[in-house]
């Protein structure tokens, strides 16, 4: 038995949990987790860990900086059955031997690279977090989005040889869509994943959860009544705030 030592995404089940606080003092839910396969993205498929590099500590702060409850907060409640709606139930819950899934990733903060666990799932979610290709639906909503400046930075048309007597006309600028509303539809996990594939470096779990639940708050507290054009415009506004491109 060691710490796990490679990113990857693995299935396990938590070996135990604690409640408690953050050094930021945030409430913050700490659980000790056993790794028990691994996906292999080149074959598609989970295979057995190394037992002698099984084990991590996940870090889950339950609640933003705004008084928010984060997306680790609605991830634990799926994998745990906890309601959310009290601390004190949630201490007093029986986490062992509970199936998930999680990624770990690298995490280099002040020039000190470790290993953390940046995600928790049920044990049958998605072990990818790939961007397909995108839809018409999304093409449209970058070109409406990007218009102006695709304007800009169009190629001048070809010159125009001395043999011909021909001028050709100025190419026209294309103008900008009258609206710049977000076309598309997905769930909320697809619309999280996308936003958490695309952020930057310097963009933590932390703060990109904070920036989602701000936005999922302006449009509904009530995430069930969400549409999927709402997650679709959702993703669109928090990646405005934290995509790389």
């Amino acid at each position: 038995m060691g710490l796990v030592n490679t990113t990857g995404y693995f299935r396990g089940y938590i070996v135990d949990g604690a409640l408690g606080q953050s050094s930021g003092g945030f409430p913050q839910e700490t659980l000790a987790l056993k790794a028990t396969e691994i996906y292999d993205e080149e074959n598609q498929e989970y295979l057995p860990v190394d037992e002698e590099h099984d084990e991590i500590m996940a870090y889950l702060i339950l609640i933003s900086s705004k008084d928010k409850e984060t997306k680790s907060a609605q991830q634990l409640k799926k994998i745990t059955g906890w309601d959310g709606a009290s601390f004190v139930d949630l201490h007093g819950m029986d986490l062992a031997d509970i199936p998930l899934s999680f990624r770990v990733e690298e995490n280099t903060y002040e020039g000190n690279t470790t290993l953390q666990v940046q995600w928790v799932a049920e044990p049958d979610a998605s072990p990818t977090r790939t961007v397909a290709k995108i839809t018409k639906e999304d093409a449209q909503a970058l070109q409406a989005r990007y218009a102006s400046v695709l304007a800009a930075t169009k190629a001048p048309a070809k010159a125009v040889s001395a043999k011909s007597k021909k001028t050709p006309a100025k190419p026209k600028a294309p103008k900008a869509p009258k609206t710049t509303k977000p076309v598309g539809k997905c769930t909320d996990q697809e619309a999280y994943d996308a936003c958490y594939s695309l952020k930057r470096d310097d963009v933590t779990e932390e703060k990109l959860n904070e920036l989602w639940v701000e936005a999922v708050a302006e449009v509904n507290e009530d995430e069930a009544k969400i549409s999927p054009e709402e997650w679709y415009a959702i993703k669109e506004t928090v990646l405005k705030q934290v995509s790389k491109v």
